[in-house]
């Protein structure tokens, strides 16, 4: 039987895919129109770099991909669903659960990594859907907005989140 601690790391990288994927899929979903190319921004991010600052990386980053990736489906673009899981893998490893606070340095200065990683990514991905290096270019503006708001409400939740101590009850 696993020990008392992985099994509450189970169960809350199940409840951080789980919130994930309705953030992406549902709450906060913007669908965005431009020209005949259609995307979505969601801050479905925010609860990715939450997991990344409570939970262990293999944790966190089994969450922030499960997550992502279901909330592709669920919205309709199976199509992303590869792409994403790999790429919010890679956000997720961005950030540390390592120490006392949740807002500490590496996880406030992961947002220029993280959006390094999500519009290069998207970009790449985009290109290899429509097979066309000009096509993404629509979409990096969405990208950017999509990383700075979920870092907004990262920083917020994760205030709330360091100051009830929530930290210290995972551990």
């Amino acid at each position: 039987m696993k020990n008392k601690g992985q099994i509450l790391n189970m169960v809350l990288s199940a409840l951080f895919a789980a919130m994930i994927a309705v953030f992406v899929a549902w709450f906060f979903h913007i669908p965005v129109v431009i020209g005949s190319h259609s995307a979505y921004i969601h801050f479905g991010d925010a609860f990715i770099f939450l997991a990344a600052s409570l939970l262990p990386t293999p944790y966190a980053v089994a969450a922030a991909g499960i997550g992502g990736a279901l909330g592709d489906v669920f919205c309709g673009a199976p199509h992303w669903a590869p792409f994403t899981l790999i790429i919010k893998i890679l956000v997720a490893l961005m950030f540390t659960a390592r120490g006392e606070k949740v807002l500490c340095r590496r996880n406030l200065l992961a947002v220029i990594p993280v959006m390094l990683i999500t519009v290069g990514g998207y970009y790449l991905a985009e290109a290899v859907i429509a097979g066309n290096l000009l096509a993404p270019i629509v979409s990096v503006w969405g990208n950017v907005v999509q990383v700075i708001g979920s870092m907004a409400i990262y920083i917020a939740l994760g205030a709330v989140t360091q100051r009830l101590k929530i930290k210290n009850l995972i551990k």
